[in-house]
C-alpha cells in the first residue's frame, strides 16, 4: 500500500495533473521496491514461493510459469525444495549457497589441548595463522610475498590443492620472530579443510578482495573462525586495483557484525596491495600485536600432540601426514597414533623440506613411519609403545566402521539419493533412474574428501557410467589396457573446477531431454465464422507471428480451454504458411471448432532441451510427491 498526498497542489503550488499522480506513484513504488539479492542462503527444507519472489525480485507467476515450461506442476505448492531454488536462481543469475555455512562446525571448534599439569609449565610459543578468504581474492599471493617464494606460481590454475603449513621469521621491534601461516584453498569444495586450518589456528586473516567484496567463502570462513573462537584480522587485498572499493568492502563487513577498528569497532582491518607489497609490514604488526594480546603458551616438556594437516601416500616414502604440533615436543623415534593409524616416527621434515630430530609447539612437519594414511584433522598423540598405539588404532578403526555401517542402514527413509542409487537403471514412477561409477585415485588424503563433498552437493539424479579419476599421477600402462579392454574412459586433472565440470556433464548428458513449448507468437479472436461442417477464428495477430502447422493454446478467461496443432492459416481467403503481428487472419484447429470471440490463441513450438542437474532433481522430486511418496 502507498500512501499520496491529500491535498492535490504541488509544492510551488501548482495542480497535481493525472500524469505527475502517475509519476508520484511509480516513484514511490521504486523506493519501496525490494533489491534482488545477489546470494541466496537456502536452507535443506527450502524455502517458500513468496520469500523466493521477494528476493528474486519478481512476482510468484514468474517463478509457478517456470516450473510449469520445465515440466513441473507446482499446483498447491507452498514451499519450494532447495533444488528447485536452485534451479529458479540459476536462471536469474543469483548464487545459492547454504543458509548455514558452518557444515563444518564441530571441525573448526578448538579442543582444549592444554592439561592441568602443563599449567606450571607453560613457556611462550609461535602464533599460528591462518590465511583464509574466497578463491582469487589473493590469499596465495599474500603469503607468497611473506614468504618471498613463488607458492603462488606452482598451484595447478591458481588453486591451492592442500593446506601448506610454512614457519616463517617477522621483524618485531628489531628482532625475528617465528610464526607460523597455515594456507587453505578458497574453493568452495575445500570446506573442511577450511575448517580444519580454523580449529588450529591462533588467528584467522581473512582476504577479502577490495573490487569484489564478500563471496560465499568469505562468509564460510569467518563462520569458521568464529566457531573456533580465534581472533579476525581482515586484510582487504588488490587496493591497486580498478573497481577497487575499501570502504564498501568495510561497509559490507559491519552488515554482518565485524565493525572495523576505525570505526569504532574491534576487528581490525588492513588494506593492502599482495601483488606490489603494498602495506604487508603494516598487516604483520598488526597480526603480530593481536598474537602477543592472547599471551600464547604451551608446555614444550611433555610428550607431543597436535592435529593433521593433511596426508597421502608417497610411492618412495609410505604413508606420509603433516602434523602440527600443539602442546609437547615431536621427537624422531616417537611413538605415535592418530585415528586408525600408528607407527614409530622414522624422519621428521621441516616446511622446507629439510631433516630434523625434533618440533616444539606451533611448529608443522611432515612425518614418516606411520602404518597407514591418516584421515586429516585427526589428531595425534605420543604413547610409550607401539602395543598401546596398535591398540587405539583398532579401537579407533571399529568406530569409525561401526560409524559407517550406520549411516548405510539410515532410518530408512526414502531419498532421491537413495533412490538414484538403488541398483541398475530401473524406473519408478515412470521416472528412468541412472548410476555413475567413479574410481578416484588422488596424491592427498584432503583432496578426496574435497572431491567426494562437491561432488555430492551435485543434484544426484540418475546415471549409470564407469569414470576411474586420477589426480596428478600418470595411469600405469597396465591400468590404462585394461580400462581400453572395459570401455573405461580414464581422465586426469590437476584442478577441481575441471573435474567437477566433467562429471556434471556426464551425468547431464545421460538424462533424458525434455520438452519445451517456445512461444512464438499470439492472436485474439475477434469474429467466429462458419466454414463447410466447423468454424473457423477470425483473429488479429498481437505478438510475434502464427505459423501453419504450430501448436496452440487456447486461453479464455486467463484458463486453458484447447492445446492442439494449428490446421489451416488464411489471409484475404488465401491460405498462407505464416502471418505476422498487426495483420488479420483465419484460424483453424484440428478437431477443435468452439471458438468465443475474446479467445487469446498462443502459438508455440514445441523443441527437445537438455536438462541440467537441478531440473531434472526438482521434475523428480515433485512427481515422488504426487506419487505420495516421502522424500
Amino acid at each position: 500500500m502507498f500512501l499520496f498526498p491529500v491535498q492535490l497542489v504541488g509544492e510551488k503550488g501548482r495542480k497535481w495533473t493525472k500524469a505527475s499522480r502517475k509519476a508520484a506513484k511509480l516513484q514511490a513504488a521504486r523506493d519501496a521496491a525490494p533489491v534482488k539479492v545477489e546470494i541466496l542462503e537456502v536452507g535443506e527444507k527450502g524455502m517458500s514461493v513468496e520469500e523466493l519472489a521477494y528476493n528474486l525480485t519478481i512476482n510468484e507467476g514468474e517463478i509457478l510459469g517456470f516450473l510449469y515450461s520445465k515440466g513441473i506442476k507446482p499446483d498447491g505448492v507452498q514451499t519450494l525444495d532447495k533444488d528447485m531454488v536452485k534451479m529458479i536462481c540459476k536462471e536469474h543469475e543469483v548464487e545459492v549457497i547454504d543458509a548455514n555455512p558452518v557444515k563444518f562446525e564441530e571441525m573448526a571448534k578448538k579442543k582444549e589441548i592444554l592439561d592441568e599439569d602443563d599449567l606450571d609449565k607453560l613457556q611462550e610459543r609461535p602464533p599460528v595463522l591462518t590465511i583464509m578468504g574466497h578463491v582469487d581474492h589473493g590469499k596465495t599471493t599474500l603469503l607468497d610475498h611473506i614468504r618471498k617464494s613463488k607458492v603462488a606460481a606452482s598451484e595447478a590454475g591458481g588453486i591451492t590443492q592442500g593446506i601448506g603449513a610454512y614457519k616463517v621469521m617477522i621483524p618485531v621491534d628489531g628482532k625475528l620472530q617465528p610464526c607460523v601461516f597455515l594456507d587453505t584453498p578458497g574453493h568452495e569444495a575445500f570446506g573442511a579443510m577450511r575448517a580444519r586450518g580454523a580449529r588450529v589456528t591462533d588467528i584467522a586473516i581473512i582476504v577479502v578482495a577490495a573490487d569484489d567484496g564478500i563471496r560465499p567463502q568469505t562468509k564460510e570462513a569467518i563462520a569458521h573462525a568464529k566457531a573456533a573462537g580465534v581472533p579476525i584480522v581482515i586484510t582487504i587485498n588488490k587496493i591497486d586495483k580498478d573497481g577497487a572499493n575499501p570502504e564498501r568492502v568495510m561497509q559490507e563487513l559491519s552488515s554482518i557484525g565485524l565493525m572495523p577498528e576505525d570505526w569504532g569497532g574491534d576487528v581490525p582491518m588492513v588494506q593492502i596491495s599482495a601483488l606490489k607489497g603494498e602495506n604487508i609490514d603494516d598487516l604483520l604488526e598488526t597480526v603480530m600485536l593481536v598474537a602477543e594480546l592472547q599471551e600464547l603458551k604451551a608446555n614444550p616438556d611433555r610428550n607431543a600432540k597436535g592435529t593433521v594437516i593433511e596426508a597421502g601416500l608417497d610411492k618412495s616414502k609410505g604413508p606420509v601426514a603433516t602434523f602440527i604440533v600443539q602442546n609437547g615436543t615431536l621427537k624422531r623415534g616417537d611413538v605415535v597414533v592418530c585415528g586408525q593409524a600408528f607407527g614409530k616416527v622414522r624422519a621428521l621434515f621441516d616446511d622446507g623440506g629439510k631433516r630434523v630430530d625434533e618440533a616444539g609447539p606451533s611448529i608443522p612437519v611432515q612425518v614418516i613411519g606411520l602404518s597407514n594414511v591418516p584421515i586429516a584433522g585427526d589428531e595425534f598423540e605420543v604413547v610409550t609403545s607401539l602395543d598401546i598405539a596398535r591398540e587405539k588404532a583398532e579401537k579407533r578403526a571399529e568406530s569409525l566402521w561401526n560409524e559407517h555401517i550406520s549411516a548405510k542402514a539410515g532410518d530408512g527413509k526414502v531419498t532421491l539419493s537413495s533412490l538414484a542409487s538403488a541398483g541398475s537403471v530401473g524406473k519408478l514412477s515412470g521416472l528412468d533412474l541412472h548410476q555413475l561409477n567413479i574410481i578416484m585415485k588422488v596424491d592427498l588424503q584432503g583432496s578426496i574428501e574435497a572431491i567426494m563433498q562437491a561432488l555430492q552437493v551435485l543434484p544426484r539424479e540418475k546415471c549409470h557410467f564407469e569414470v576411474p579419476i586420477a589426480s596428478y599421477r600418470r595411469s600405469p600402462g597396465s591400468v590404462k589396457s585394461y580400462a581400453e579392454k572395459r570401455g573405461v574412459e580414464i581422465r586426469l586433472y590437476r584442478v577441481i573446477y575441471e573435474l567437477i565440470d566433467d562429471v556434471r556433464n556426464a551425468m547431464e548428458g545421460l538424462l533424458e531431454p525434455v520438452e519445451e513449448q517456445e512461444i512464438i507468437g499470439s492472436a485474439e479472436v475477434r469474429a467466429v465464422f462458419s466454414s463447410g461442417s466447423g468454424r473457423v477464428a477470425g483473429c488479429m495477430v498481437t505478438e510475434g507471428k502464427i505459423v501453419k502447422g504450430c501448436g496452440i493454446r487456447v486461453v479464455r478467461k486467463r484458463k486453458t480451454a484447447h492445446v492442439g496443432v494449428l490446421d489451416s492459416l488464411r489471409r484475404v481467403k488465401e491460405m498462407v504458411k505464416e502471418v505476422n503481428a498487426g495483420l488479420e487472419c483465419g484460424i483453424g484447429a484440428e478437431d477443435y471448432d468452439d471458438w468465443e470471440e475474446g479467445d487469446i490463441i498462443e502459438a508455440f513450438n514445441t523443441v527437445e532441451k537438455k536438462r541440467t542437474l537441478e531440473e531434472a532433481s526438482a521434475s523428480m522430486a515433485a512427481a515422488l510427491e504426487e506419487a505420495g511418496i516421502n522424500i
